[in-house]
């Protein structure tokens, strides 16, 4: 008797523990759901003209504040990094499909400048990028991981975070979500 106790007080530890780490694994790796608005202060700015840009937090805020109104896809990315480089051509036939619709910026961050510029030369990329330099704009939006991809809605709030490449499917489905 005293062994079946211990053979089903073993098996429910064995349970728990898979409960638990289900649980840690829901957690840590569950898409997160971004419900808050970016919402700076101060008048609205317009996207730079000039490929990479240096903005830091304040201007980012409000050249999204200045881009209200339509939904806004801002993609993370760094020229070191080979899924950026793989989903380069998705985000630019996205913003062509999309465009007068939605906006895509794109946001150079934890690179060199020039070489950031070549690869955007490289993969032939029109819609505007920024750069940030510091790093302060990847970190007001809790980046995890290279690329992101952010969708805002047209009233300025985050719809959605994607991290790691996105797909086609997945991109399509987001921003006719957010144009309904």
């Amino acid at each position: 008797m005293r062994i079946g106790r211990r053979v089903l007080l073993g098996r429910s530890l064995q349970v728990a523990a898979i409960a638990v780490a289900g649980i840690v694994l829901v957690t840590v790796f569950a898409p997160q759901s971004p419900t808050t608005a970016y919402e700076p202060s101060g008048d609205p700015m317009p996207l730079p003209n000039e490929q990479l840009a240096p903005v830091d937090t304040e201007q980012f805020g409000r050249i999204l504040v200045g881009l209200s109104g339509a939904p806004v896809v801002v993609n993370i990315w760094a020229s070191w990094c080979g899924p950026c480089r793989a989903e380069m051509p998705l985000l630019e036939q996205a913003a062509s499909d999309y465009e007068g619709r939605v906006t895509f910026v794109g946001l150079a961050s934890k690179d060199d400048r020039s070489s950031a510029l070549s690869f955007l030369d490289d993969v032939g990329v029109t819609y505007p990028n920024l750069f940030d330099h510091s790093g302060e704009v990847r970190s007001e939006l809790d980046l995890r991981g290279f690329p992101t991809t952010y969708v805002f809605d047209g009233t300025g709030e985050m719809r959605d975070a994607i991290v790691g490449g996105v797909s086609e499917q997945q991109l399509a489905a987001l921003l006719d979500d957010v144009l309904r």
